[in-house]
């Protein structure tokens, strides 16, 4: 990464608020692989992206590592993703995997979720 904030993760691109994810629980689709489990919902614009690693995970070291290779193959693929809210909750195999994996498992994921509200 350079110095001039590209390849950061920016702030427009993440999901904050409570009510945000309260809203994508409540009305997202679910798809579960083997690395995470994923919550979608669809929106009008841009992709955002929250993620939730319970503390049953690991220490404060493995929880934040996974979640910077979260984001960091979120933001890889997110120019190719339709515009949704996107809410990852990752397994024990998620920290084996390589950004490249589980920039793969992600949009597999999304796309099979976004595929499973439009059929509701």
């Amino acid at each position: 990464m350079t110095g001039d904030g590209e390849g950061r993760f920016p702030s427009t691109m993440r999901l904050k608020h409570r009510k945000d994810f309260q809203r994508v629980y409540r009305g997202g689709a679910v798809w579960k692989g083997s690395c995470f489990s994923l919550h979608v919902m669809k929106r009008e614009e841009g992709v955002r992206l929250g993620i939730v690693v319970p503390r049953r995970f690991g220490n404060a070291v493995e929880r934040n590592r996974v979640k910077r290779r979260l984001r960091e193959a979120f933001r890889r693929i997110a120019a190719g993703l339709p515009p949704a809210d996107v809410i990852v909750r990752p397994t024990d195999a998620c920290a084996r995997l390589g950004i490249e994996e589980i920039g793969r498992a992600l949009a597999r994921g999304i796309e099979a979720a976004l595929a499973r509200e439009v059929e509701r």
